[in-house]
């Protein structure tokens, strides 16, 4: 069967014509095209649903059997409305997407939150394909996200927002856009990184200056125990490491490694999907979920 994915981001919409042979088997999802056009996320709601639009459009839908956004912002799981977003996209809270774009198209179009949708495509078509057991996925970019995919089983009760981005790492330490202090994602994260005056985080991980490296082996360390706190809690099968600062990974994961198995035992992997994780994750969720009104 054809489907269509999206990936709403603050900079990118990312879209997808992807071919479906099983829908519950990970190995048979083919994109056969994959797109990006500008999010325009300033210009407010009216111009991102508008680009969202325009960026299914772009694709023969109507031949298509399923449509499936995933956005940022808070999205309820049933509904498909964006419950909270950040002024990222201004007026985007309150949106009611799916029902916006179910009627546009007139057909079934489901909608969930992105983070989640890259759960799903890791969980299920990437680094925890065919492996039993829970998954838990951190995020690593502006902020730090982690989602718990707990069954098989897709609806409301099984994937889990653990928001251990504001797990206190460290009291009394750094102040968090929530309010608190110490929140992990002020260590944990891109923007952390690049707290220390280094943007380009390439020349950071190839650094030979003593004092930046000791800026990296406190993210290592960091990193790790926010992971092992997690397990703890949680007791996931496995760990995977997506965002941004994946995409890096060549160059920083074996020394995170050292660091994290003197501290957890619970196994590891960076995210493969790579930036189509959120296209195929919705297409995933859209076939095997269960939704009360999408």
């Amino acid at each position: 069967m054809l489907t269509i994915g999206v990936d709403v981001g603050g900079t990118n919409i990312k879209s997808a014509l992807i071919e479906v042979g099983d829908a519950k088997n990970g190995d048979t999802y083919k994109i056969l095209e994959f797109v990006s056009i500008p999010t325009d996320a300033k210009k407010g709601r009216d111009a991102v649903v508008a680009n969202i639009i325009k960026s299914i459009e772009h694709f023969d839908w109507k031949i298509c059997e399923a449509i499936a956004v995933a956005t940022a912002g808070t999205v309820d799981w049933d509904s498909g409305e964006v419950t909270y977003a950040t002024e990222t996209i201004p007026n985007y809270t309150g949106t009611a997407l799916s029902k916006i774009l179910s009627e546009h198209f007139n057909k079934r179009v489901v909608v969930i939150n992105d983070a989640v949708s890259a759960l799903i495509g890791e969980g299920f078509l990437g680094a925890g394909k065919k492996k039993s057991g829970s998954v838990m996925m951190f995020t690593i970019g502006t902020g730090l996200g982690a989602s718990l995919l707990t069954g098989e089983t897709l609806d409301s009760q099984t994937i889990l927002d653990t928001k251990l981005g504001h797990f206190i790492l460290h009291e009394e330490g750094r102040v968090c856009t929530c309010g608190q202090r110490g929140c992990a994602e002020q260590y944990v994260s891109a923007t952390a990184l690049k707290r220390y005056g280094n943007d380009n985080l390439y020349q950071l991980f190839h650094t030979s200056d003593i004092s930046q490296k000791k800026i990296l082996s406190d993210f290592y360390k960091d990193l790790s125990a926010v992971i092992s706190r997690s397990a703890e809690l949680y007791n996931p099968s496995l760990v995977v490491i997506g965002g941004g600062v994946i995409e890096m990974s060549e160059y920083w994961w074996q020394s995170f490694l050292k660091e994290y198995r003197s501290k957890c035992a619970t196994p590891i992997s960076p995210a493969n999907l790579g930036n189509k994780a959120g296209v195929l994750g919705s297409v995933y969720a859209y076939l095997n979920g269960a939704f009360k009104n999408q």
